[in-house]
Order: structure tokens, then sequence, then C-alpha cells
């Protein structure tokens, strides 16, 4: 996929896009809300060169200590820390921990306390240290006492051998045993003036501050969030695209179906609320409108010039077939041409929503039925049966009674002759026909015309029913002249709202503009209609701008040449 095809899914994924990110947000939001806020404070204690041996050794100067790392968090160090704060030792010893530093020369410990505060965890942390180094002393000073004992009982011992030497010179023992006691009691003494040489046993680097939090900050949570919802959702996005067998639109046509694209016809919500819904009825320039009169110069050029006839069909019910065939027949009376418009769809006809009473009545149903196989199909029967619109150069063949076979009765060889008869009547005939998918009534039909129209929707057609749509026309024989787009969401440059622009936006802004303030809005509107009514000069042609309200201008010197320009015009 390209960026650009990237950035087409996005944004028509965007509520999904919005719907996971704020779903992150909200998330994110109950977690601040539940989770527990814990605060951590730290000190660090240095310990001299006598006690870093020892912390590793496990004694100093031959005399057991302990004062390492696990000596921090011991029973007795809690004990004296918890009597300090008033808590329980047991529930002081889950909150406190030790960490050794060994990068330096002198073991260096870092004592770390959490609490629910930023003040509770600082004196923990403060209350667990000052016990340490207490402790430390202690244990320091007991080895210093023991090896001052030491000292006392070697140089005690020194003595009497010193002695036992002087009564006995000759004794090799006795003067191996004072060599053995002088050795010992050097090396107490080097021991002794170590530890006194050695200074305090402990030293606070850095001292406990207010605990920090534990957590992070509710912004990093919220952007976290942030940030995750959007990963997700355009990660969403992008797979639901992969796995949506939908139509997005007219470039995709080709490849699926195997037939050209006639176009894309927008999707215009105004439409809606036009009664009846003809955009094209009017003189006022809609998108929409614009893009049915394309598709009517572009089908200009698949079908013959005269006696022409196209069969309008879906693919699904609901695509807007009768809509597509109402609108192009208004397109082509409005072009000067003779039209006819037929309603071909026996089962559930629509046209009346769109013509009204010139839609009802006999028609094509009972024309099939009346007539045999093997007899005779005169002119007048087709004829009589049209019927004329408020609109010039259109008429209309209902649909007829509802048979209760419209398929056996589209099969007659009679739909041919009033096919046939059909062409004579008029230059194009337009053939609104049941969806193609599921029933014969649309292949019945595109047999005796030029060529079908396919209206699929964006957004809604199923790939895999369009390509079946097509390829069941074609394997009943019938001509697929290409494959409408309809309900598209794609909105053009805005450098073609120009050529778009309402006529009678236009009128009113100008109006507005040349006429003073609080001018009554009747006496312009008998202005305008002034204006359009206005005889113009013979050397100008027929052609006239003031149409309107549904009724098509008269037809111009050359209708080929109007159809060029309202082609140029779209374009």
């Amino acid at each position: 996929m390209t960026l650009r095809q990237i950035l087409d899914v996005l944004w028509k994924r965007k509520w999904i896009i919005a719907a996971v990110t704020i779903a992150a947000l909200l998330t994110a939001v109950f977690y601040l809300q539940v989770r527990t806020v814990t605060y951590v404070s730290s000190s660090l204690v240095r310990l001299n060169d006598v006690v870093s041996v020892g912390a590793v050794t496990g004694e100093v100067g031959g005399v057991a200590v302990d004062v390492g790392q696990e000596a921090a968090t011991s029973p007795a160090v809690l004990a004296a820390a918890a009597a300090q704060l008033g808590e329980d030792p047991a529930a002081l010893a889950g909150s406190v921990s030790a960490d050794v530093d060994d990068s330096t020369a002198l073991t260096r410990l870092y004592i770390s306390a959490v609490g629910s505060s930023p003040d509770q965890a600082q004196a923990r942390a403060a209350a667990l240290t000052s016990a340490y180094t207490a402790h430390v002393d202690e244990q320091l000073a007991t080895a210093l006492a023991t090896l001052q004992q030491r000292q006392t009982d070697a140089i005690a011992e020194a003595r009497a051998l010193q002695q036992e030497v002087a009564d006995n010179p000759g004794d090799a023992i006795a003067a191996t045993n004072l060599a053995t006691a002088l050795s010992q009691m050097t090396s107490i003494n080097l021991s002794i003036e170590s530890v006194n040489d050695a200074g305090a046993a402990t030293a606070i680097v850095t001292d406990a501050q207010p605990g920090e939090s534990t957590v992070p900050s509710a912004l990093i949570v919220l952007l976290l969030a942030l940030a995750t919802g959007i990963i997700v959702s355009i990660a969403a996005a992008l797979i639901r695209d992969q796995f949506d067998n939908r139509l997005r639109g007219e470039d995709e046509i080709e490849g699926i179906a195997d037939a050209r694209s006639l176009g894309e016809l927008s999707w215009d919500r105004s439409v809606a609320n036009t009664t009846p819904p003809l955009p094209v009825a009017h003189n006022e320039r809609t998108d929409l409108s614009e893009r049915l009169r394309t598709l009517r110069s572009t089908l200009q050029v698949f079908l013959p010039p005269r006696e022409s006839v196209a069969v309008i069909t879906s693919v699904e019910p609901g695509d807007g077939k009768s809509f597509v065939s109402a609108n192009l027949a208004m397109a082509w009376a409005r072009a000067g041409k003779t039209v006819i418009l037929v309603g071909g769809d026996l089962r559930r006809p629509d046209l009346g929503r769109y013509f009204g009473e010139a839609a009802d009545g006999e028609g094509l149903a009972d024309i099939l039925d009346e007539h045999e196989i093997g007899e005779a199909l005169w002119r007048e029967a087709v004829e009589t049966r049209l019927n004329t619109t408020k609109y010039r150069r259109l008429r209309i063949l209902p649909a007829g009674a509802e048979p209760p076979d419209p398929a056996d009765l589209l099969a007659r060889p009679v739909l041919g002759e009033v096919v046939a008869h059909l062409r004579t009547l008029a230059d194009v005939v337009i053939i609104d026909s049941p969806p193609a998918i599921g029933m014969a009534d649309a292949a019945l039909l595109a047999l005796q015309s030029d060529g079908a129209v396919v209206i699929a929707s964006v957004r809604k057609t199923d790939r895999v029913m369009l390509a079946e749509t097509v390829t069941a026309l074609r394997a009943a024989g019938a001509e697929v002249i290409g494959v409408v787009a309809n309900r598209s969401r794609r909105k053009l440059p805005k450098t073609y709202s120009a050529y778009y622009v309402n006529q009678r936006a236009a009128a009113d802004t100008a109006r507005a503009s040349s006429t003073p303030d609080g001018a009554p809005e009747d006496t312009m509107d008998d202005l305008r209609k002034l204006l359009n009514t206005t005889p113009r000069p013979e050397s100008r042609g027929r052609l006239r701008t003031g149409a309107d309200d549904g009724e098509s201008a008269p037809e111009p010197p050359d209708s080929s040449e109007a159809d060029r320009k309202t082609a140029s015009d779209a374009s």
C-alpha cells in the first residue's frame, strides 16, 4: 500500500482509531484511580578499610564480626530501627533493603526504604541507617575488646615462656613456644593498631531524602496510554481494512470484475430531502448532478447515437439503480434526446418515487402478459402504454401489475419485440432492471439491449458478488458496458468548487451584494423572474438559461455540441 492509500484507510477508519484511543485513555484513568502509590528513600553508608575487610571475610583481626550486607537487615538492626519508628519489626522488614556497591576500594552500602508517603520512606531509611551504623560500631568495639584481651593473654604467656627459657636455656621447645607467642602478640598488636588507626567505622555519605514515587507520574501514564492507543488502533484499522472485502472505489473495479469503470457517483445527503430526488432536473450545479451528466456523456461513447437501449442493474438491492436510471433518463432528456424510461423491475418497481403517477398504470408486465408466443405485437400496443411526464422529451413505460412469475414473463420472445418498438419511439431507452444477483430478470432484459450498466455501492458491495454479477451477465450472453461506483465519499479538490458552485446560491450572493439591506424577498424573486423572462435576440438561438423547477431548457441547435459542453464542465 502506498502512503496515500494508508492515509485514506486511516481516515475511513477514524472512528475505530478514536474508539480504541479513548478506551486506552479510560483504562489509564482507571489505573490511576486504583493504583497504590509508594515512595522510596535511600542513604549511602561508607565503611572504613577494616570494616570493609570484615564485611567480606566476616572477621576483624581474627575476631568474628557481623558487619556485611546481611547485617543491615538482620533482626537485631530491624528491631532497633522499629523501636525508633514505633513500628512493628515484621512490617518494617518487608519495606527495607540493603545493596552493596563494591565498585570502590572501600565498601559502600545503599540502604533503601519504601513508604506510603515521602516522609515515611525518609524516616524508615534514616532509622535503618542509624541502627546499622550503631550495630557496626558495637561489633567493632566488641572485636577491639576481644583483641585487647587476647593481647593481655599473649603478653602474659610470652613472659612466662621467657622466664622458662631463662631458667633452662637449652630447652628448645620452650624457645620455640616463646617465638610463637611473640609472633602472635605482634599480630594482635598490629590488628589493634589498624582498628585504632582506621578511624570511624562508618560514614554517612548521603543522608536519606524525602521519598520519590516508585510509579510513573499521571502525565507519563496518560502519554503512554495515548501512544499505545494510537499505535494499536492504527494497526487494528489497517488489519480490518485488509479483511474488508467491500468495494472501496472505482479504481478497484477493473481488477475485481474485469470490467471498465464508468466513474463514481458521490454521496449527497441533500438528495434524500429533495422531492423528487432528481438532482439533474434543475439548473443547480452540484457534485452529484455533474457526475451524473458525466456518466451520461461516457455512456454515449458506448451506445449507438440513435435508438439505443441501456439496462441499468445492480449487484444488490439498495445500490441505487432506480436513482441512476431516473437521473440518466432526465439528463438525456435535458440534452435534447427523446427518452423512454422503462420500469423493468417487475418485482419491486420504484420509479413512482421519482415521477409519481406517470410511473403507475399498465405497462411492460401487461404487454408481455397479453401476448402469447407467436402472437404479433403492434407498435400501438406499446405506444399507448407510454405515460408522459412533466419533463419535456421524457416518457415512461411503467412496470405494470406485478406478475406471479416475472422471470418467466420476461423470457417470452415478445420482450424483444417490445424493445424493438421502443427503439423506434425514442433516441434513448433506459430500462430500470432488478438486481442481477440471484435473478434472471436483469440478464433477460440485457440480452435485448445494447449493454448493461452495473451499479455497485462503495463500502457496501462485496467484491466477490460484484465479480459474480458481471460474470453471470456475460455468461448469459449480455454485453456489460461497465460498472458505476455509487455513494462514493471521495471529495473533489477545492479547486473544482468554482465549477460546481450552486447557481442559485451564487444568484443569492449577487443579489445580497447589490441590494440594500432589508429589501423584501418577494420583490427580488419578482425581479429575477422578470430577468429570466425578458425576450432574447434571435441571434442568440433558442437556448435559454432560465429553465428551472424540473422544466428542461429548449433543445439547442446541436445536441452533440451541448453534450460536449456538459462533459467539459463536468471534467
